[in-house]
Formats: structure tokens, sequence, C-alpha cells
């Protein structure tokens, strides 16, 4: 439990580091020049300077954060690419698809071709895809009724596969009827007016 927690504390971290863009921490107060989201703000104030700077060593160890130091002894830190990839990949859990008041009638469709050297990332699309609410049309043919470009964009950039996923918006399937039935059925929404 207590190494969760801190691994929870370390991906939230990332994610003030990605969000904050370019920070200057300052070498007597760690807090100082970082917007503390909600998240870690609970963590920082019971945790030890020491440890911040632990953790801090420990993104840049991985890759995830580069650390410069200034003429003045703060600071400069900020995410790098990989660092954001993580910061995504860790907000998996977090991402869902919101449902409007009413329907527009269309679908969005995702369609992919993930070659077999990507197949464990294929393996980790699937289930996503079935959380967030998606039915499978044929293998690589998933459909969901509501706006979800964005979360999808999240999810191939996450899984490295964003060049071979695809997403289209359109009025009408064929197997509109089967659809809509499976999304109310999986879901419990009702997408068709009474």
């Amino acid at each position: 439990m207590k190494i969760k927690r801190k691994q929870s504390f370390v991906n939230n971290l990332l994610k003030a580091l990605v969000l904050g863009g370019l920070v200057v921490v300052a070498s007597t107060n760690p807090l100082f020049g970082i917007k503390i989201i909600g998240a870690i703000q609970k963590d920082l104030k019971r945790k030890k300077w020491r440890d911040f700077y632990r953790n801090l060593g420990y993104l840049k160890r991985r890759g995830f954060i580069e650390v410069e130091q200034n003429s003045d002894g703060s600071y400069s830190v900020e995410a790098t690419d990989s660092g954001r990839l993580q910061s995504e990949r860790y907000d998996l859990d977090n991402i869902t698809i919101k449902a409007p008041k009413k329907w527009d009638k269309q679908w969005r469709l995702i369609i992919f071709d993930i070659p077999v050297e990507k197949q464990k990332s294929r393996l980790a699309l699937i289930p996503k895809l079935k959380e967030l609410g998606f039915i499978m049309l044929q293998k690589s043919v998933w459909a969901h009724p509501f706006e979800c470009h964005n979360e999808v964009a999240v999810l191939a950039r996450a899984f490295e596969i964003d060049q071979y996923v695809n997403y289209i918006t359109c009025s009408k399937v064929s197997s509109d009827d089967y659809l809509i039935g499976e999304f109310e059925k999986r879901n419990r929404v009702i997408l068709h007016d009474p």
C-alpha cells in the first residue's frame, strides 16, 4: 500500500510538472514555482523537501524530466516528451466520455490496423474501448454514439499507435439498430426518443 501511494505521488508530481510547463524550483523551497494541483497538494504538505527532491531525481533518472541548475541556485524543471507520454498513460484511468443531453444521431467509428510488433498496444486498447462503452462492429472497427475524438487521441498516443488509428464521424451505419440496442443495454443509456 505504501509503495502504491508513493508511485501515485510521483505520477501526480509528473502531471503537475507537465501541466506547469517550465518550472523554476528554488533550492531553499522546493514548492516555489510549482502550480500545485489538488491531487498533490495534501501529499506535498506531508512530504519533506528531501523526499520531494528524491522524487524529482527519480523522474530525471527515468528520463521524464530535465533539470538544470541556474546561476542563482534555483533549478529549471521541465517535462520531456517521454514524461508527457508517461503522464498521459497514468491518466488513462481517468478518461471518460461525456454523454450529451441529447444524442446527435452521429456514430463515431474507430478503425485501426495495428502491426504485429505493436500487439501489446492493441491488447491494451481493446479493453479500454470496452470500458469507455464502445461497441465492436468488427475486430478492428468500434463504434460510439458520443463525441470522443480527444479521448481516442489520448489513448492512441499513450499506447504509441496514433498513426494506426482512424476516427470517423458518420450519420448512418447499416448495423444502426444493433449498435443502438447494444449501447443502451451495456451502458444503461437511452439513445432514441421514447
